[in-house]
């Protein structure tokens, strides 16, 4: 403490020795022990520091002063704790899911090498002229079917497949089949 700020404030020998006991307590690694010690020898051992400790009010006092730096403490220790256990929690939660996504597109890489050998010769009938793009549009292409091409021909994730007609998926087929087209070289 300087000069200015100790003739500014004037602390008591009170202060100061409360200051350096929490200044003890918030030190590295040492936050729950130095209180416990210093409690204990409060209650326990007084003899050996009774220079310091020879009037009961002070006693007192330390002791109430100790018991907050160890509530303090200890309540320091207890945030650290939940914050290293939000963040492993967080570092698991990501990993399961990028654990989930991979098993996730293994499996939709397992479903379009079975369903693309059974799509490639209908759709390349269509490409080639020998059906008419038209009759995906018939019952005989229902709405799952027509999805099908989509996902494993056109590689289209569909949004709101569920809650939309047949007749605007039939659309977005042509759309796709339309495209593919103009890039195929002649």
């Amino acid at each position: 403490m300087s000069e200015d700020q100790s003739e500014l404030l004037q602390p008591s020998y009170k202060n100061t020795l409360q200051g350096f006991i929490m200044y003890d307590v918030k030190g590295k690694r040492a936050q729950n022990k130095q209180v416990k010690r210093r409690l204990d020898m409060i209650s326990g051992n007084v003899s050996s520091y009774s220079r310091c400790l020879n009037d009961p009010k002070r006693l007192k006092q330390i002791k109430e002063v100790n018991q907050l730096a160890d509530t303090v403490a200890s309540v320091t220790v207890e945030m650290e704790e939940e914050k290293r256990a939000h963040v492993e929690k967080t570092a698991q939660n990501v990993k399961a899911s990028k654990e989930k996504k991979a098993k996730k597109q293994a499996k939709e890489e397992a479903e379009r090498a079975v369903e693309l050998p059974e799509l490639k010769p209908l759709m390349e009938d269509f490409e080639t002229g020998h059906r008419e793009i038209k009759l995906l549009n018939t019952p005989m292409f229902p709405k799952p079917y027509l999805l099908k091409i989509l996902k494993y021909c056109y590689n289209v994730k569909v949004v709101g497949a569920t809650k939309r007609n047949k007749q605007s998926i039939y659309e977005e087929v042509i759309r796709f089949f339309d495209e593919a087209k103009a890039v195929i070289p002649i």
